[in-house]
């Protein structure tokens, strides 16, 4: 093997040394490493990431790949997140390994990498965020960033699988943002929000005259997204007739509109999400078996939280500056006893509920520290129950606990017109980004007058 080393450590060159017989190089400082990278072919490239900056390092592969076309990178990482991970395979790197690793077991990766040099050039963009979901720097969640790298410059379809609460939406932003067409459109919708009329006239869009009220056409949502990524959430939740249309589209690559009678043809890439087994749903009759295997050409499995505790810490400093900042307190850390009974907890909300259950223990720390007192109810292990929808029930009754404990401690009064009103803006303002602000379309969905939504949304601000 003809390997170059960057900045290596020293037991690791020895086990180099020792294992392969052909020629190794090493370099200390970039002006040899770019010198050597000029004058003679490698099979490997191995840099050490240990003290370099993102740039630094994206830079380093950048130049390795320009001068080694042919040349495996791997680099040994000591730090894990989207933006490294990411960034080092979309700047041309085979692998992102993260460290502590023996040296034989850095050995080995790099005799395999060798055999599978057909998978470099797995790219993805350095400069996009992607959302609150992917933190982490456990072995699962670097393969995570891995798989996202893998996926993300192809234009096929991809079904993403997680548990509810695990990010599966902040996967599919991740996605279409680390593409090459991260700069078009981006859409996404939830299955579960619309019934299936409205979900049809959403998806596809509407001609004049196609249904009672369609005074004029209406651009659809696969419209917009031409040249982008469409987001189906919950997509268990559509309808056969649904289904059928959208397994047609993926097949053809062209749709109509409700009402229309020419199809028209978009160029986007479907990113479809579930936390559902739709492979039980096709025995159910309930899900067409054909759009199952169309949408799974690439498949995304999202481990949950139980699986990688290791990261629950760094997820709890994340949320902690987020609801200081919210809730204008100045919570320092989290006591021992309060860490250890959160990571005994087993998650079955995964991100989603380690960020409430962190809000509310803030909303309820009265010193500088979260103790296991201010920890909510379900995370102590109080209260024991299978009842379907206790789990939101439990959540909401957290959240007005700590609005009352705010009211009564800035001695406000209207606890009912206070909550009420903050629940209902709140509900507006989500079905209003969910139909991109079409007024008509939210009192429907709501269940309320035109005139109503304009009052309560002037009320609250929202016009």
């Amino acid at each position: 093997m003809v390997l170059l080393g960057f900045r290596l450590e020293k037991s690791l060159k020895e086990e180099l040394e020792n294992n392969f017989e052909n020629e190794l190089t090493f370099a200390d400082d970039v002006s040899k490493f770019v010198d050597c990278l000029k004058n003679k072919k490698y099979e490997t490239i191995v840099i050490e990431e240990r003290n370099l900056q993102e740039e630094a390092l994206i830079n380093l592969i950048k130049m390795a790949r320009d001068h080694q076309k042919k040349g495996v990178i791997i680099v040994l990482g000591e730090t894990s997140n989207l933006k490294v991970v990411a960034g080092s395979i979309k700047a041309g790197a085979y692998d992102y390994v993260l460290k502590p690793l023996s040296s034989q077991e850095i050995v080995k990766i790099i005799e395999k990498s060798v055999k599978d040099s057909r998978l470099l050039a797995e790219r993805i963009d350095k400069h996009k965020s992607t959302g609150d979901k992917l933190i982490g720097q456990s072995k699962q969640i670097v393969d995570l960033y891995k798989m996202i790298g893998k996926v993300a410059m192809s234009r096929l379809p991809v079904l993403v699988f997680g548990e509810k609460g695990t990010g599966k939406t902040s996967v599919a932003k991740a996605i279409h943002q680390f593409s090459e067409w991260s700069d078009k459109p981006l859409i996404s919708l939830n299955c579960t929000s619309y019934q299936n009329g409205l979900l049809e006239r959403k998806m596809f869009g509407y001609e004049k005259g196609a249904f009672r009220g369609a005074v004029f056409p209406q651009v659809g949502e696969l419209e917009k997204a031409n040249g982008g990524t469409l987001h189906l959430g919950n997509i268990e939740s559509l309808s056969l007739d649904m289904q059928s249309k959208v397994l047609y589209f993926l097949e053809e690559g062209k749709f109509f509109r409700l009402g229309g009678a020419e199809p028209i043809e978009v160029d986007i890439r479907v990113v479809a999400t579930t936390c559902v087994n739709l492979e039980e749903l096709i025995n159910q009759g309930k899900f067409i078996d054909e759009l199952y295997r169309k949408l799974r050409v690439l498949e995304i499995n999202i481990p949950p939280l139980r699986d990688r505790k290791d990261d629950i810490p760094l997820i709890i400093d994340h949320y902690l500056i987020e609801c200081n900042d919210e809730l204008q307190k100045n919570i320092k850390g989290i006591s021992k006893p309060a860490l250890k009974k959160i990571l005994r907890h087993d998650w079955p909300g995964n991100v989603n509920e380690l960020k409430n259950a962190i809000k509310s223990a803030v909303a309820l720390c009265r010193g500088t520290s979260i103790l296991i007192e201010d920890l909510p109810s379900n995370v102590l292990g109080t209260k024991v129950t299978k009842k379907k929808g206790d789990a939101l029930t439990s959540d909401l009754k957290e959240w007005i606990k700590s609005e009352i404990d705010i009211f009564k401690k800035n001695n406000q009064k209207d606890y009912y017109g206070n909550i009420i009103s903050k629940v209902e803006k709140e509900l507006i303002r989500q079905v209003l980004q969910m139909t991109n602000g079409k007024k008509v379309e939210t009192a429907e969905i709501l269940g309320i007058t035109r005139n109503t939504l304009r009052t309560k949304m002037s009320n609250y601000g929202l016009e």
